[in-house]
């Protein structure tokens, strides 16, 4: 029922109270929210906790929130901000600077072609950890994520014409190093959407 609702209309529904719908939201954008997540902070409790207190936060407030076309960008953005809060108090009370962190046919023919991909995969980590974080990180938004360019933008803090030029940089970069790799990376994108 809810998967059939586009995102301003489930999102009124949260606001009107419905706990289904805020349920149906979780489970649907946790596992994205998690590996965003992730990629912010490497600390698994960190993020978990971060995740559920942003939905709290939703339904206690939900009678103030404002409308919204994309929940996902809501989401991410809203988490991003909650964890880099949470870095800096736990910095804080660590004595050490606030820093958010980078971001990690037959049978036979089945078993050559998962190795290819798992190679390829592999290649193209090791080429994207050579990124900068911003680049890495506008990367995953715009491929992983599926954002587009304005969502991205908006979430970096950059003007959408410096979203573009940074997302040229990484995929030039990428190409520099092999066609192949950018090919993989936008079949990833196209499969995860």
């Amino acid at each position: 029922m809810y998967g059939s609702l586009d995102d301003k209309a489930l999102w009124a529904r949260v606001m009107e109270g419905d706990k289904n719908a805020l349920a149906f939201i979780y489970n649907t954008y946790f596992p994205s929210l998690y590996r965003y997540g992730m990629k912010l902070c490497p600390d698994a409790d960190l993020v978990k906790d971060s995740i559920h207190d942003l939905f709290t936060g939703i339904w206690l407030s939900r009678e103030r929130l404002s409308a919204t076309d994309s929940i996902r960008f809501y989401l991410l953005a809203s988490l991003k901000r909650r964890i880099g809060r949470q870095q800096g108090l736990l910095n804080r009370l660590a004595g050490q600077p606030s820093v958010v962190l980078p971001f990690a046919g037959s049978h036979e023919d089945v078993l050559i072609g998962e190795q290819a991909d798992k190679e390829r995969k592999e290649k193209l980590e090791k080429v994207i950890k050579d990124l900068p974080r911003r680049q890495r990180e506008i990367l995953y938004l715009r491929y992983y994520e599926g954002l587009d360019t304005q969502e991205t933008a908006a979430l970096m803090s950059l003007s959408v014409s410096s979203a573009y030029v940074l997302l040229s940089k990484a995929l030039n970069y990428l190409k520099k190093h092999s066609d192949k790799l950018v090919a993989l990376l936008i079949t990833c994108s196209l499969l995860r959407g």
